[in-house]
């Protein structure tokens, strides 16, 4: 049980600085949104949310593959089978924030505001 606990913590430093940026990300959005924001402010809190729930599911990887393998006993096949559809769901989040962050930009550099 220790090992899984450190295991979460190195993800939670690792990922510590992401999850501020993108925090503070959102907290600008839902600013600028309850402000008179249109579009792109939609867009950017989507994309800021989606990117900051990516590096949320990146925390416990190191301890799901350690759980996969020991606590359910699987083999390395099986365990890497099982993390890399963690990891390709993970990439699907993040692209989807990318493309909403892109797209905001695209919305009000168009406008010209």
């Amino acid at each position: 049980m220790e090992m899984y606990i450190q295991a979460i913590i190195g993800g939670l430093f690792s990922s510590a600085p992401a999850l501020v940026g993108w925090i503070v990300a959102v907290v600008l959005a839902a600013i600028m949104l309850r402000r008179g924001g249109a579009r792109a402010e939609r867009f950017l809190l989507i994309g800021a949310c989606l990117m900051l729930l990516a590096s949320i599911l990146a925390i416990p990887t190191s301890a799901l593959g350690m759980w996969l393998h020991t606590g359910r006993e699987m083999t390395n096949v099986q365990a890497a089978s099982w993390l890399s559809i963690y990891g390709l769901i993970r990439g699907v989040i993040s692209l989807a924030g990318i493309i909403c962050l892109v797209y905001a930009f695209w919305v009000k550099f168009k406008s010209g505001k």
